[in-house]
C-alpha cells in the first residue's frame, strides 16, 4: 500500500471516529451537559488530572521497561513527553505525531527502526491479556448479569486471554490456523514477544502495568459517573471498565475515537444507568483527554528538544 493510500486510510478512519462521536450525541442527547460539567468541578476534575497523569506514568514504563531490557537508555520522563506525541497524533489532529513520536524515541535512545517496530506490536497483545484478565473479573464479580450475556463477555474474555498468552508462548497451531497475510505479521509479533520473554520477569511485569493503566483511566469515568450521582457498585464499575476499555482491541479508529463511547453507553445501559448521563460523561472523558492533550502536546515538543540540544 502506497504512502497516498495509507494516509487517506488514516484520515478517513478519524473522520469515522468523528461521525461516530456526533452521531452518539446527535441520538442521545447528554442530558444537561452543562450541569454535568458544573457537578464535576474543580476538585472532580484535579481527580481527573491526577489519575490522567498517574496513568501516563505507568503507561511510560511499558516504553522504558523494553527498551532498557534491550540495553537502551531512556528516562521516565522523556517517556511522559514522548507519549503526549502518539496520543496528539490519535486524539487531536491526524497524521502529525506518530512520525515524531517514533523519531523522538530513537533520538533518545538510538534504538534501530527494526527493534523499535518489534517492541509496537507486543504492547498490543500484552495490553490485550491484560484486559482479559481483567474482563474474567468482572464478569464472574458481577453475577446479576443474565446468562446469556454473562457468556458472551465471558467467551470474549477468555478468547481474547488464550490468543494473548498463546501469541507470548509462540503458539504454532495459533498462526498457522490464520491467513496467510496475517499470519506472517503475527509470527513477527510472536518472535518480537519471544524476545521479551527471554528477561526474567518482563512480561509478567508488563502485564501488571496494563491492568494498571486500564484500572486508572477506569477510575476516571467512575469519578465522573459519581460527580452526577450516579452510584455504581466496585464490581458494577469494574464492568463498566472492562466494556469501555475493550475498544482497545477494535483499532478501527484512532484511540477509539468513538468506538470508546459507544462502549460506555453500552456497558451503562447493561448496568441500567439513563443512556443521556452516559452521554454526558463519554463526551466530558473524550473532551477532557483532546483538551489535556492539546495542552500539553507543545511543552513535551519543547522539553524533548531542549534535551536533545542539551545532548548533542
Amino acid at each position: 500500500m502506497t504512502d497516498g493510500a495509507l494516509s487517506w486510510r488514516k484520515i478517513a478512519s478519524w473522520l469515522l471516529g468523528v461521525a461516530g462521536v456526533v452521531a452518539i450525541v446527535w441520538m442521545f442527547r447528554p442530558e444537561d451537559f452543562p450541569g454535568t460539567i458544573r457537578s464535576v468541578g474543580v476538585q472532580g476534575f484535579a481527580a481527573w488530572l491526577v489519575l490522567t497523569i498517574a496513568a501516563r506514568f505507568v503507561q511510560g514504563e511499558t516504553t522504558v521497561v523494553p527498551v532498557q531490557a534491550l540495553g537502551f537508555s531512556l528516562r521516565r520522563m522523556e517517556a511522559f513527553w514522548i507519549g503526549w506525541l502518539r496520543t496528539f497524533a490519535n486524539q487531536v489532529l491526524p497524521l502529525s505525531g506518530v512520525a515524531a513520536y517514533s523519531h523522538a524515541l530513537r533520538q533518545r535512545t538510538r534504538i534501530s527502526w527494526s527493534e523499535l517496530a518489534a517492541l509496537a506490536a507486543p504492547q498490543y497483545v500484552l495490553a490485550a491479556a491484560a484486559l482479559g484478565c481483567i474482563g474474567l473479573l468482572a464478569v464472574a464479580c458481577n453475577p446479576q448479569l443474565s446468562g446469556s450475556v454473562s457468556l458472551v463477555l465471558a467467551a470474549v474474555y477468555v478468547s481474547v486471554l488464550l490468543a494473548s498468552v498463546g501469541l507470548v508462548r509462540g503458539a504454532a497451531w495459533l498462526i498457522e490456523s490464520l491467513p496467510h497475510a496475517l499470519s506472517s505479521r503475527i509470527r513477527r509479533t510472536s518472535e518480537s514477544l519471544r524476545k521479551l520473554v527471554q528477561e526474567p520477569g518482563l512480561v509478567p511485569r508488563l502485564i501488571l502495568y496494563h491492568c494498571a493503566i486500564v484500572l486508572l483511566r477506569g477510575l476516571r469515568l467512575w469519578m465522573l459517573f459519581a460527580a452526577i450521582d450516579v452510584d455504581l457498585s466496585w464490581n458494577e464499575a469494574l464492568l463498566l471498565i472492562a466494556i469501555a476499555e475493550s475498544t482497545l482491541l477494535i483499532q478501527l479508529t484512532p484511540g477509539g475515537l468513538g468506538l470508546r463511547e459507544g462502549a460506555i453507553l453500552g456497558g451503562a445501559a447493561l448496568l441500567g444507568i439513563p443512556v443521556t448521563l452516559a452521554t454526558s460523561v463519554a463526551l466530558l472523558d473524550r473532551l477532557l483527554v483532546m483538551a489535556l492533550t492539546a495542552l500539553l502536546t507543545p511543552p513535551a515538543m519543547g522539553v524533548l528538544k531542549a534535551r536533545r540540544d542539551a545532548d548533542a
